[in-house]
């Protein structure tokens, strides 16, 4: 029989079609395929990494969907909770690296599989086996997804499970910028652990700097903050204390999936800790955040949300860095 995950992904699984040159969506001729979608990205670095996970989600009936699954598949990712949803088809991206370092996007589909989730009895009895369950905001955008996997979160969290949330801010895909605000502060309110960038800490909170950010979130219920800057590194808020860890500067090829990468890598030290995250001391955060920086580092030394690397060779890039 096999072992239940130990951390379960929630979320869309996309398929990325990333431009093989710089330059805008509209200039760019050239694109290659691959698997995508931030909680699927986890899933993936967190079985790269050695931690056994699991994907929940929706795909639609086509070779897409397919690609994806058999994609999640071959990484060992535990895909009993996929669904494929018959009349709605799968989620596309395309990204682009613009000519001044920034990321385009624009996504296909206007009613995506990904937003359908369906949990069967025997789904939830596997999530609720879970040490820690990761969940995208893009289970937010749709009403019957949102509504699922909010009462998912309350349920968790009164049996005292680890919830774990990226906002994952793409605003052209929500309804206005206050309905976004206001579903990912309901999810940050269920979850033991928000990892965010800075461009979505302030969007969030209003503040003007990452210190006032990572509080004023935790305030809202969260016991473990982390607020990640690129190769800035990142800064992290608990109650045992604060600070930052300084990143890895690379020559960077593709920075999607970066913030996947970082994610998996610090659930997974999360999840190989004995006592209560927000109960752990600062220089075990400040540890794990730098195998996380690395991670994230790494990743962006290859195109592709799924370059995100393995425990040897995170180990072995941390030992090159003295």
């Amino acid at each position: 029989m096999k072992s239940p995950a130990r951390i379960t992904c929630i979320g869309e699984a996309i398929v990325d079609f990333v431009a093989t040159t710089p330059g805008s969506l509209q200039d760019v001729g050239n694109f290659f395929k691959t698997p995508g979608g931030a909680p699927a990205n986890v899933a993936v670095g967190l079985s790269r990494l050695g931690s056994p996970s699991a994907f929940v989600g929706s795909v639609g009936n086509d070779p897409f969907g397919r690609f994806l699954v058999d994609s999640l598949r071959k990484e060992g990712v535990d895909v009993r909770g996929v669904r494929v949803v018959p009349r709605r088809r799968t989620r596309l991206a395309f990204v682009a690296l613009t000519a001044s370092g920034e990321r385009e996007f624009a996504f296909w589909e206007e009613h995506p599989a990904d937003e359908v989730l369906r949990l069967g009895p025997a789904d939830v009895r596997r999530i609720l086996q879970s040490h820690i369950v990761h969940v995208s905001s893009f289970m937010l955008l749709e009403r019957g997804a949102r509504q699922a996997v909010l009462r998912l979160g309350a349920r968790l969290k009164r049996r005292g499970m680890l919830i774990s949330f990226d906002p994952n801010l793409r605003l052209s895909l929500w309804k206005s910028a206050s309905e976004a605000r206001k579903l990912m502060k309901a999810m940050i309110a269920l979850s033991a652990i928000v990892r965010m960038n800075e461009e979505e800490a302030f969007f969030l909170t209003g503040c003007r700097s990452i210190d006032e950010a990572g509080a004023h979130i935790r305030r809202q219920g969260p016991a473990l903050v982390v607020i990640t800057a690129g190769e800035g590194g990142c800064s992290f808020s608990s109650a045992t204390g604060s600070g930052s860890v300084g990143g890895f500067p690379v020559r960077a090829v593709d920075t999607t999936g970066c913030g996947d990468a970082f994610m998996a890598a610090m659930l997974h030290g999360l999840a190989n800790q004995r006592g209560r995250i927000g109960k752990l001391p600062a220089e075990i955060l400040r540890s794990l955040c730098r195998f996380a920086n690395a991670a994230g580092a790494l990743t962006a030394l290859h195109p592709g949300a799924l370059a995100v690397p393995s425990r040897a060779e995170v180990e072995r890039f941390l030992r090159e860095q003295g």
